[in-house]
Order: C-alpha cells, then structure tokens, then sequence
C-alpha cells in the first residue's frame, strides 16, 4: 500500500526556519549570484571558476598549481582536470619553473590573455549588478563585513574562540 504524503499548499516554499541563519542566506546569495555569472561567462566559454584561475594566473605569472589551488579553495585534483583543460582550450600554457625545474609554472597565451580581457569586463559588470542599490560607503561597509567573515572562520579553523 502507497502512503499518501500531503503536498505544501501552492506557493513558494517556505525557508523561514533559515532565514534568520546569516550563513545560509548567504549561501543562497552566493548561488544565485554565482549562476548570473555563470551564465555571463559561457558566452566567452569560460565557467566562474576558470576564468577566476586565468585572472589569478595573469596576475601572478609563474604561479604553481598547487599555489593556486589553494588560495581559491579548489582541490588539487579538480584544478589538475581544469588546467588540463584550460591548456586545451590554449588558454594556459606550462613553463619549467624558475627556481626548482622539478615544478611546472603556470603563464597565459595570447588566447588566455583575450579571455581575462573578457572575463574581467563580466565580473566587473556583474559585480556593479550586484551592489547598484548601494552607496559606495555601504559597499565599502560590506567589504569590511565580508573580511571580518573570513577572519571569524580563520580563528574557527585554528581553535580559538569566538568574541562576544
């Protein structure tokens, strides 16, 4: 016998029971913000993520694989299938490393450097979607807020204990 499960009247769903959660209403911001930006990067054929590498990698040219994996969070064997196919898509290209020619270094092609072009004009303007409804001292205001975050999840991850 099928038990008959009662469906929630029509409507949105309601989410009250984590609104008043800050980390998950940021989640939820960051989901939505990160799929305008998706969709703004694949007309360059880039994801957020990608395009977020060729920046950093224009930005510090040389840099190391593992470097980069982890100052954006990503583990290493995903950042090795992304490289991998940012080198195929001759985005990234992989230089003997200067000090130790046992590591790999990473630089940009003249494609790869198009493609920062590009992806730095659409998270530029999406970034202004995103923060239009605010003066600039609001933004800077959440920038600060934004950092403290960080530094509480810093603190978190070595055992110290919180400020009240």
């Amino acid at each position: 016998m099928v038990k008959v499960v009662e469906t929630p009247a029509e409507g949105p769903l309601d989410l009250s029971a984590l609104t008043d959660n800050l980390g998950f209403r940021v989640h939820i911001l960051d989901l939505r913000m990160m799929k305008m930006l998706s969709e703004r990067c694949a007309v360059h054929g880039l994801t957020p993520g990608a395009a977020s590498v060729l920046m950093i990698i224009k930005q510090n040219p040389g840099v190391r694989h593992g470097e980069l994996a982890d100052a954006l969070l990503i583990q290493r064997p995903n950042m090795t299938k992304l490289m991998k196919r940012l080198e195929a898509q001759g985005l990234v290209k992989r230089l003997p490393a200067q000090k130790d020619r046992r590591h790999v270094a990473l630089g940009l092609t003249a494609k790869g450097e198009k493609a920062v072009a590009a992806a730095g004009a659409e998270f530029a303007a999406h970034d202004m979607i995103v923060q239009r409804l605010f003066s600039q001292p609001e933004r800077a205001t959440m920038g600060d807020l934004v950092q403290r975050m960080h530094e509480a999840i810093d603190l978190a991850e070595v055992g110290s204990p919180a400020k009240d």
